[in-house]
C-alpha cells in the first residue's frame, strides 16, 4: 500500500461518471481502475487488493451497500478504505455506511477534487467519515 499513490479501484456503472473520476484521480497522483459490474469488481479483488474501493451505492440490479456487505462478510476487502457514491444520501443510507466503517461517503454530483481531498485524507491519522 503506497498512499503517496493510492490505487482507487472504481465501481460505477455509468461510462461518463466513471471517466470523471478516473480522470480526477489520475490528477492527483492516484492510481484509478474502473469497473463497471460487480462481478468485473470480484475478479479485480481476487487479483490484487487496492487501497481504496469507490462503489456507487446504485448498481443495476443491486445495492451497493448489499454488495459491499457481502464482500466484506467474504473478507475480500481486507484493509481496502470504502467509500460510496450516491445520488441518494438519505439518512439510513448514509447511517448505514458508517456502521459497515466507511471511510467516506459522497453525493452526486461529485465535486472530483473534494473526492481525491477526501480520499487523501483518509490516509491521515485519526479520521472519520468524510461527509
Amino acid at each position: 500500500m503506497n498512499h503517496e499513490t493510492p490505487s482507487i479501484l472504481i465501481l460505477e456503472p455509468n461510462a461518463l461518471q466513471s471517466d470523471l473520476i478516473k480522470m480526477a484521480l489520475l490528477r492527483y497522483n492516484m492510481q484509478p481502475i474502473t469497473c463497471k459490474q460487480p462481478d468485473e469488481l470480484r475478479r479485480k479483488l481476487s487479483e490484487y487488493t487496492p487501497d481504496v474501493l469507490l462503489v456507487d451505492t446504485c448498481l443495476p440490479g443491486l445495492n451497493g451497500l448489499d454488495l459491499i456487505d457481502q464482500l466484506l462478510t467474504e473478507t475480500l476487502l481486507g484493509r481496502t478504505k470504502i467509500f460510496f457514491i450516491s445520488s441518494m444520501a438519505f439518512p439510513e443510507i448514509v447511517q448505514k455506511a458508517i456502521r459497515m466503517g466507511a471511510s467516506g461517503f459522497l453525493v452526486k454530483p461529485l465535486n472530483p477534487d473534494l473526492l481525491a481531498a477526501r480520499i487523501q485524507k483518509c490516509f491521515k491519522p485519526a479520521h472519520g467519515l468524510s461527509l
